[in-house]
């Protein structure tokens, strides 16, 4: 379970302003409801433990 959940309406606003895309009050509401959703849904993805030591991927260099 996520411990901290983000306050999706603020980020929308703050994501609108950086962005320069104007959205309308039933997007807002219709965005904020698909973010939620998608936080629920990545919710074990976040919890599932993984070990103390994970190997690293080779470096390539050319």
């Amino acid at each position: 379970m996520l411990l901290n959940s983000i306050d999706w309406p603020a980020y929308i606003k703050v994501m609108e302003q950086l962005l320069d895309v104007p959205v309308d009050e039933p997007r807002r509401q219709e965005l904020e409801v698909q973010l939620t959703r998608m936080e629920k849904m990545a919710e074990p993805l976040i919890d599932f433990p993984l070990p103390e030591r994970q190997e690293v991927a080779g470096i390539y260099k050319l």
